[in-house]
């Protein structure tokens, strides 16, 4: 399915292993064998990663883009991350642990990614000591950024929340609906338009 979406471009790895490299230092090996086992792929927006309730199969690097994943709680859309350019796409749980996603992965954006299959993923593990010290850092990051995110929720107000999503995502209203901002911060779309409203210079 994935091979229909495939098209040309050069597959640049420089900022992906920049990325990788903040995480902890790799490897030139490393490097060589994570290129050869690497799927570009080309993709549109509105295109979904990952659908619940499958399991992820695949570990994305977005090189160019933007998306954004949410769950379904008694029939509402909730969103709960998004992702820019630079950043990597995992569904954590679901990836590292193959069990089935209860979220929705989707790209707000054409974009560029990188993908690297779970089967590779463990061949890596099994030959370089980096590929599970990588893994282990970067699931503390994530379970560290959803401790942050629930902190936030009960010490920051709504706007503060707001502030810090501008500051980390300056671009996210260009890809998103007010809908899926105010579904983020945990407000209504009116509360959203308020906020808005008093940081405009009069």
């Amino acid at each position: 399915e994935e091979k229909n979406h495939l098209f040309s471009w050069t597959m640049n790895t420089e900022r992906l292993f920049s990325a990788l490299s903040a995480i902890h230092p790799i490897t030139d090996p490393f490097k060589d064998a994570v290129e050869k086992v690497l799927t570009p792929l080309s993709l549109p927006a509105y295109f979904l990663l990952l659908e619940a309730p499958k399991i992820a199969e695949h570990a994305c690097f977005l090189d160019e883009g933007f998306a954004m994943s949410y769950v379904f709680v008694k029939g509402r859309k909730h969103v709960e991350n998004f992702w820019s350019s630079g950043q990597f796409i995992i569904s954590v749980s679901s990836f590292f642990e193959q069990v089935p996603s209860r979220e929705f992965i989707q790209l707000r954006d054409n974009s560029e990614i990188l993908c690297l299959s779970y089967a590779e993923v463990r061949k890596l593990f099994h030959t370089f000591p980096e590929a599970h010290t990588i893994s282990c850092l970067m699931m503390n990051q994530y379970y560290e950024s959803s401790r942050e995110r629930t902190r936030d929720m009960q010490q920051l107000t709504a706007e503060g929340r707001y502030d810090k999503l501008i500051q980390s995502y300056p671009v996210v209203e260009r890809h998103v609906t007010q809908e899926d901002i105010a579904s983020y911060l945990g407000i209504t779309p009116q509360s959203l338009s308020r906020i808005k409203r008093r940081k405009r210079p009069s």
